[in-house]
C-alpha cells in the first residue's frame, strides 16, 4: 500500500486541482463546515496482486455528514462475501432446526432455496440501513477517484478523475478547476 497526501504524491505539471470549501461535499449545507481529510483509496488489481494508493482529500463536511468521510463504498466482492456468510449461517440454522427440532424432510428437500431466501433478508436490511439520511447524497464517501493515469516508471500522476455524489459540489469543483478540466488533466467521472 502506498499512502500519499496531496502534497507528497508526484503530479505532472498542470495536474492541479482544488476542492471548494463553501458547501458540504455530501449534502450541500453551507454552514458549520469542517475540513476532513477523507482517506480515499484507488486500488488496481493485476494477475497475482495489486497496488493501492491512498489519497487524503481535504473535503468540507457538515457535522451530520462527517461520518460518511470514513465509510468506504462496498465493492461487489464485499457484497458477495456478506451474502455467502449469511447463506452459510442460514443453511446451518435450517439444518439444526430441521434435524433436531422439527425433524422435517421438507427443510432437507428445499434447503438451498430456503437458505437463499433467508440470506437475502439480512442483505436487504443492510442495503436499507445504508441509505443516505436527510439531504445526504451518499451513505459512503461522497468523493471518489474512479480514474487515475500514472507514468509507468516514476508513478507520477498525469491525469486524475473525480466522482461526486453531490451534483452541486461537482459543479462547484468544475468551476474552480476549469483550466485543468479544459486540458483534460482533471476530469469529472460518474460514480
Amino acid at each position: 500500500m502506498i499512502e500519499y497526501s496531496l502534497g507528497t504524491l508526484p503530479f505532472r505539471d498542470g495536474v492541479v486541482f482544488l476542492f471548494p470549501n463553501h458547501l458540504c461535499c455530501n449534502c450541500g449545507k453551507t454552514t458549520d463546515l469542517t475540513t476532513i481529510h477523507q482517506d480515499t483509496r484507488r486500488t488496481r488489481y493485476m494477475l497475482g496482486g495489486g497496488t493501492e494508493i491512498t489519497f487524503k482529500l481535504p473535503l468540507p463536511f457538515c457535522k451530520d455528514c462527517a461520518p460518511t468521510a470514513t465509510r468506504r463504498p462496498k465493492s461487489l466482492l464485499n457484497w458477495l462475501l456478506i451474502f455467502i456468510a449469511a447463506f452459510a449461517a442460514s443453511a446451518l440454522a435450517l439444518i439444526i432446526i430441521g434435524d433436531m427440532v422439527l425433524n422435517s424432510p421438507l427443510i432437507a428437500r428445499y434447503l438451498l432455496p430456503f437458505s437463499v431466501m433467508l440470506a437475502a433478508v439480512p442483505c436487504a436490511a443492510m442495503v436499507l440501513l445504508m441509505r443516505p439520511k436527510g439531504k445526504q447524497t451518499s451513505y459512503f464517501q461522497p468523493v471518489r477517484i474512479p480514474r487515475l493515469k500514472q507514468e509507468f516508471v516514476s508513478g507520477a500522476v498525469t491525469a486524475i478523475g473525480f466522482g461526486f455524489s453531490n451534483l452541486a459540489y461537482a459543479k462547484a469543483f468544475a468551476l474552480v478547476n476549469r483550466e485543468a478540466i479544459a486540458k483534460k488533466l482533471v476530469t469529472l467521472e460518474g460514480i
